[in-house]
């Protein structure tokens, strides 16, 4: 699953809200995260999805 192989890299994702919950998800942070953090999570999730 997604957020399986984001823990492999040291990342996580959460599910999305109310009826969408389980067909979206969230890109949250804690702290201080910058653009190029975004960008490496981003970059991260088309690896794996393989887009």
């Amino acid at each position: 699953d997604l957020n399986g192989e984001l823990a492999k890299r040291h990342m996580q994702i959460s599910n999305g809200y109310g009826d969408l919950k389980e067909k979206t998800f969230r890109l949250a942070h804690m702290g201080d995260l910058t653009m190029a953090d975004m960008k490496e999570l981003t970059a991260a999730i088309e690896d794996i999805l393989k887009l």
